[in-house]
């Protein structure tokens, strides 16, 4: 059971983000600033964070040390001040169907940066090697065909449209500046693929993921706060009492908190690679929920989706099982080595002693 684990929490994370994704565009119609919502959402995070690293970490938790602040200070730049706030203007300056789209690029820029970092590895002639490629192209394939291609509607659950759907909160009149709200998605999918790796190698010098994930956040809400009050007013960071202030304390509690730590586990566990290739799964939730909570039909376009990104998804795990076999292999056939030294030399020991005792 413990090794279906991260595939459980993986899953509970992309819930946690398909919530974030109706109630952050809900907010931002309400007049809520993507500046001030990524510094609250990290301050929250930040508070909802510390007291469980404090706890649970306070016996093993590493001496940090200026270089691994150092390391830390970018992980929070990279994945908090430079990939959120570029995510969340492109949302605010396009549509969620591109946002979506983009967003699920990250498993491919993320295995081709592991790669060329020696992170992941790729033997071509194997089959397990051939399922990362297949299965991560079929991952970031559907989630484009399940955004990008409708299809006829399917009237499954024989309900009536209705105009609370969330496409409805793409504001027309930021259509104007769709070339911008674009070039920054795709600067978040850097970023984020970037954060992905480096954590990956940071994780290895201080191997206290919640203390790393709140010292990030830490870090992150300051640089966040700094940007909102160069560029905004003080006007600004008043929040209402309404659906403005739930999407800052759940995003910063379930998805910055709960989320970066579970992801900082992940990646520590199974590597980069396997953490990235759950992010289609976000679409695929937000696609069955849609038509209940929004009265929206379902298309051929998200069936036929569903069913790319579920195989490719298969695929990418196969081929890092296979992975994790070969290391568990290798693990084992270390540890038989050292213990048949240890016998050799414990009956050398034994056999200079027996003379002596006679």
């Amino acid at each position: 059971m413990e090794e279906y684990m991260p595939i459980f929490a993986q899953i509970m994370v992309q819930v946690f983000l398909a919530g974030m994704q109706l109630l952050t565009k809900i907010a931002f119609s309400h007049g809520l600033d993507f500046y001030i919502f990524t510094t609250y959402r990290t301050i929250i995070g930040t508070l909802a964070i510390f007291p469980f690293a404090y706890f649970m970490e306070r016996e093993r938790r590493p001496a940090l040390r200026i270089k691994t602040a150092a390391h830390m200070f970018l992980l929070a730049l990279i994945g908090i001040s430079v990939a959120q706030n570029c995510y969340f203007m492109g949302l605010y300056y396009t549509s969620s169907t591109l946002a979506a789209t983009v967003l699920n690029l990250i498993p491919v820029v993320t295995f081709v940066m592991a790669f060329f970092l020696g992170i992941e590895a790729l033997d071509l002639r194997c089959r397990r090697g051939q399922a990362k490629i297949v299965g991560t192209c079929f991952c970031v394939g559907g989630a484009m065909v399940m955004t990008l291609l409708k299809g006829s509607a399917i009237k499954m659950l024989n309900i009536s449209k209705s105009p609370t759907s969330f496409l409805w909160l793409s504001d027309a009149s930021l259509y104007s500046k769709w070339a911008f709200g674009t070039a920054s998605l795709s600067a978040s999918v850097l970023a984020w693929s970037a954060w992905i790796n480096y954590q990956a190698l940071v994780l290895k010098q201080y191997p206290a993921q919640l203390s790393m994930t709140g010292i990030m956040c830490f870090m992150g809400s300051i640089q966040s706060a700094i940007i909102a009050l160069v560029t905004k007013e003080s006007t600004a960071w008043r929040v209402g009492w309404n659906v403005e202030l739930l999407s800052c304390v759940y995003t910063g509690v379930m998805c910055t908190a709960i989320a970066y730590m579970v992801q900082s586990w992940c990646i520590k566990k199974k590597g980069p690679l396997f953490s990235s290739s759950f992010n289609p799964v976000c679409t695929v939730i937000v696609a069955v929920l849609e038509p209940i909570l929004f009265h929206v039909d379902i298309h051929v376009g998200s069936l036929v989706g569903m069913v790319m990104i579920i195989f490719g998804l298969y695929g990418v795990l196969w081929g890092k099982a296979g992975d994790m076999n070969k290391k568990q292999g290798m693990r084992n056939e270390e540890a038989e080595g050292h213990a048949s030294q240890s016998r050799d030399e414990e009956a050398n020991v034994v056999g200079l002693q027996e003379p002596l005792f006679k």
